[in-house]
């Protein structure tokens, strides 16, 4: 996957309030170039409020994951749905809200969207 596709969801993901606390390895994407793509390797001296404002941070599939726990939410289902009517990433999450399930291209797409749902769903922020 091109990680061009993932952009608007990390954003998405962050305008419902998820929170990056900067760590060396996380993926991110200069604010400013959204195709400058890199791995986090350095802070500068910079506090993480001035690298949240520098950065856009591309979580892992492994990080939302973690992020869904943090909310009490089960994944239920994360992998490919293949029918003669669709061929796509399909991950299906339940929570103390409910039930949530989506479709996309990748993985990390689906359930990058899924742990969107759910922090609107819920108004969780943490």
């Amino acid at each position: 996957m091109n990680l061009l596709h993932f952009l608007p969801v990390a954003e998405d993901l962050e305008l419902a309030g998820l929170l990056w606390k900067p760590e060396i390895g996380d993926e991110v994407a200069d604010r400013d170039k959204r195709e400058s793509i890199s791995v986090f390797v350095d802070p500068q001296g910079l506090t993480p409020e001035q690298l949240r404002g520098a950065y856009l941070w591309l979580p892992t599939v492994e990080q939302m994951v973690e992020q869904l726990e943090a909310r009490q939410a089960i994944l239920f289902h994360a992998g490919l749905e293949l029918s003669t009517r669709s061929l796509c990433y399909k991950t299906v999450i339940q929570s103390p809200v409910g039930h949530i399930e989506t479709r996309a291209e990748s993985l990390r797409i689906s359930v990058g969207i899924a742990l969107r749902d759910l922090l609107l769903s819920a108004g969780s922020v943490h």
